[in-house]
């Protein structure tokens, strides 16, 4: 039995956790042994242990940071950033090492999670086997991070160790194949299918469902300022549910309260992606314009609800434009577009229909699982 020891710094269930849950047990059932190294303790825990999966808490570096550097002492933070990373670089290896020393069994690959730890790095070198990274982010465009040793010179180090990056959208394979040439492929994320209860909400609102950070780079003020724009021109028959956490919400309330929307906005906090009643909504919206894949944006369209989203990164990939959702480039064509769904409850109900379709069709949680698998197994061919 091949052992797969996998590499993960996300610990909180984030859509990242999600996917690679989905993609270790299509592979566990498939006949891997998987053993998981986490950064620290979260949520996560508890799904691997409803897998039956083992895993061990490790001390990782990561290869990135979202302190941007002023330009006027540009040098001397391009030099610490280097010290930094090196330093704890050092200290993660050294206990790294400690732990490998005492594990009793020897993995036939090392598979990362994201692009953002370099753990998987040091393992595949140790071990000398093939290492798979999956690439789950845009990095500068959607969380505007930066490389502590430089993009290109951190990229180069990837491409050499590297036995393929899993890209999970176009827009991802396009930014990092120019570096890591034909070791990047394509694998777009699976969803599983809910079957939903009926719905039973007040069919006299409108509600609008948003999932998400809840931070500036996920759009979620654009959606606010159009919110606002639909209530000045006396559209009051709707509903926003807002599902997240995040650093913005401060921002958002003090928004909320300023523009006297809470008989419009609500704040409904976290909550596990299935236990959000999408069945309750009549609309949803992506407002990211640099989603690296949009794992919402799925379960939208699964849930069999019309999707608005921002036409930028992988949701133009995701929605057919007028056929299984709408996109939009700008606030006053998201106002517009929400102006047609919220009158047109037949347009809503047929954009819902084909997104269901399309979502099953080309983002299925098996078809993600056997892509996954093949990859795997042509290792040892």
């Amino acid at each position: 039995m091949k052992l797969i020891m996998t590499v993960c710094c996300h610990v909180d269930l984030c859509g990242a956790d999600l996917s690679m849950l989905t993609a270790l047990k299509g592979l566990k059932e498939h006949g891997y042994q998987i053993v998981v190294l986490l950064t620290r303790h979260g949520r996560i825990e508890e799904n691997l242990r409803n897998l039956k999966i083992e895993y061990y808490i490790i001390l990782q570096n990561g290869c990135i940071t979202n302190r941007t550097i002023n330009q006027t002492y540009f040098l001397p933070r391009k030099i610490y950033n280097w010290l930094f990373f090196l330093k704890h670089e050092i200290l993660c290896d050294i206990k790294l090492y400690r732990f490998i020393k005492s594990f009793p069994h020897k993995p036939d690959v090392i598979y990362t999670n994201t692009i953002l730890p370099t753990t998987g790095i040091f393992l595949s070198q140790y071990y000398r086997i093939p290492h798979i990274m999956h690439i789950r982010e845009l990095v500068d465009d959607d969380f505007h991070f930066i490389y502590y040793i430089g993009k290109k010179f951190y990229l180069k180090i990837l491409k050499w160790n590297l036995t393929y990056a899993i890209c999970i959208s176009k827009a991802v394979l396009n930014k990092f194949r120019p570096f890591l040439k034909d070791k990047s492929i394509l694998i777009y994320n699976g969803i599983p299918e809910i079957v939903y209860p009926t719905s039973n909400h007040d069919t006299s609102k409108v509600k609008l469902l948003f999932v998400g950070r809840l931070s500036k780079e996920k759009g979620i003020m654009e959606l606010i300022q159009a919110i606002i724009s639909l209530k000045r021109q006396g559209i009051n028959n709707i509903i926003l549910d807002i599902w997240g956490e995040g650093v913005d919400r401060c921002l958002l309330e003090d928004t909320i309260k300023k523009e006297k929307l809470e008989n419009f906005i609500f704040l409904k906090g976290y909550a596990p992606s299935m236990k959000i009643p999408r069945q309750n909504y009549d609309i949803a919206i992506m407002p990211s314009p640099h989603e690296a894949f949009g794992r919402v944006t799925v379960e939208f369209m699964m849930a069999g609800l019309p999707v608005i989203g921002c036409n930028g990164g992988a949701t133009s990939e995701i929605i057919e434009n007028g056929i299984s959702g709408l996109l939009y480039n700008s606030i006053t064509e998201l106002v517009s577009q929400l102006q047609v769904l919220i009158v047109d409850k037949d347009k809503r109900k047929l954009l819902g229909q084909n997104a269901k379709i399309r979502a099953k069709q080309f983002f299925s949680e098996q078809a993600y699982i056997n892509n996954i698998n093949n990859l795997f197994d042509s290792l040892w061919i």
